[in-house]
């Protein structure tokens, strides 16, 4: 009995780290360059491990949370700083020697004209130096699809670069729509995606979806937690039985 106590604890228990995943997803559901997580279970014992020394009851746990990077929409702004990847890849941007990768594509100068993003980062162009602009004559800035920049009609040396990593699972949230690469992991020029000038990506999250998630979710961890409840009556009762006489 007591094995099937913690069969449904594990599971409830892994149904609460779901539910917290589920939060976070409807929490930036209106986040620039959101990228949602999803959760994949397993069992932690298997085979043989099961049926001999679990006697048949199954542990579960979450295997892994891994980031889906589909597409979000596009959203029109009419900002000229704003700029959406169409296609796969990312924005490479700095912070001191710290380089991090991002959708969002929200943009502005400094007083200097130097590209940086929402937070304050450097945007990095295609030698992987920050990006600067010369706007002392005005700000009429066209960036066209492959990243090339245009200030006041004059082609500016560098462009907006999308990168790309051939391996996305090594890429980890930093929050804010940031993401670090693991080292040992290496980026490399992506000229397949257009630079959409004026749009911002949206987040991938679908409310529906997830709201849809949650409910089974919530279900399931209320089945879980009734069994617990089943559990402790039936020591109670065991409890009272073994003390007659």
């Amino acid at each position: 009995m007591v094995s099937g106590k913690y069969s449904a604890l594990s599971g409830a228990v892994a149904k609460e780290q779901a539910m917290g995943n589920i939060a976070s997803n409807l929490a930036n559901a209106n986040t620039s360059g959101f990228k949602k997580d999803r959760i994949s279970f397993a069992a932690i014992l298997r085979g043989t491990n099961q049926t001999t020394n679990a006697q048949g009851v199954n542990y579960a746990r979450i295997r892994k949370i891994g980031t889906d990077f589909s597409q979000g929409g596009m959203q029109p702004t009419g900002r000229q700083l704003d700029v959406a990847i169409d296609g796969e890849g990312f924005l490479k941007v700095q912070k001191n020697n710290e380089v991090f990768y991002t959708r969002s594509g929200h943009l502005m100068l400094d007083e200097t004209g130097m590209v940086k993003n929402q937070d304050g980062l450097n945007v990095l162009g295609t030698a992987g130096d920050p990006l600067q602009l010369d706007t002392s004559a005005g700000q009429d800035i066209y960036i066209a699809e492959n990243g090339t920049i245009s200030v006041n009609g004059k082609v500016v040396d560098s462009k907006i670069q999308v990168f790309t990593v051939e391996d996305q699972s090594k890429l980890k949230k930093a929050g804010n729509s940031l993401y670090t690469l693991e080292t040992g992991t290496a980026d490399q020029p992506l000229d397949t995606s257009r630079v959409v000038q004026g749009n911002l990506e949206t987040s991938n999250v679908t409310m529906m979806d997830e709201m849809t998630a949650m409910i089974a979710i919530q279900r399931t961890f209320e089945i879980q937690s009734k069994v617990l409840e089943s559990y402790s009556v039936l020591a109670n009762k065991q409890d009272e039985l073994g003390s007659i006489g």
